[in-house]
């Protein structure tokens, strides 16, 4: 049983994240960025467990990255187009094209090579979706666009980011 908990969390995480991208196609942009961000909780939550129960697999760490596929690139990407990249129909469409294809090459390489790593090369999935979620309540289209752009490429890109997941704390020593 303690095996399963953690992939409940992550089929949580892609339910999360399906919901959410219903949600911004009727509209309810708030509801849809609350889902992403409680699809972030759980995404945090099936690897702590899925650590702290010894039941980490092959499996679900695949699962996870389709979950978070759809819940960080997919519905960010369709809520960023709806709230402000509709209004520049190429340049939207392209950003987000663009943020959904460097995101799934991103956790692609990530399962591949970099799953035993403490940190990160590339910007991670989860920070990259907070971020676009960000810019799209918050700046004019053009500027969104380009922003989607940017983090598209930092997912791909060589650049170190830290790991809050691996981060152990330091045990003071007696003195």
């Amino acid at each position: 049983m303690k095996k399963v908990f953690p992939s409940v969390l992550t089929l949580g995480n892609l339910l999360l994240g399906f919901s959410a991208i219903l949600f911004v196609y009727q509209g309810q942009t708030a509801a849809s960025m609350m889902l992403i961000l409680l699809g972030l909780f759980c995404d945090f939550f099936d690897g702590f467990c899925a650590r702290k129960l010894n039941a980490v697999s092959e499996l679900g760490k695949e699962l996870d990255s389709l979950a978070d596929l759809v819940t960080f690139g997919i519905a960010p990407a369709a809520l960023a187009y709806v709230t402000s990249l509709q209004e520049i129909r190429v340049w939207g469409a392209v950003s987000c094209l663009a943020y959904v294809c460097c995101g799934a090459l991103r956790l692609a390489r990530f399962n591949a090579a970099q799953s035993h790593m403490p940190g990160f090369v590339g910007m991670p999935i989860p920070l990259a979706a907070l971020l676009v979620l960000l810019l799209s309540v918050s700046l004019p289209p053009l500027f969104v666009a380009f922003g989607t752009l940017l983090l598209s490429l930092l997912m791909v890109s060589r650049i170190s980011f830290p790991s809050l997941k691996k981060i152990k704390p330091e045990v003071a020593e007696d003195c």
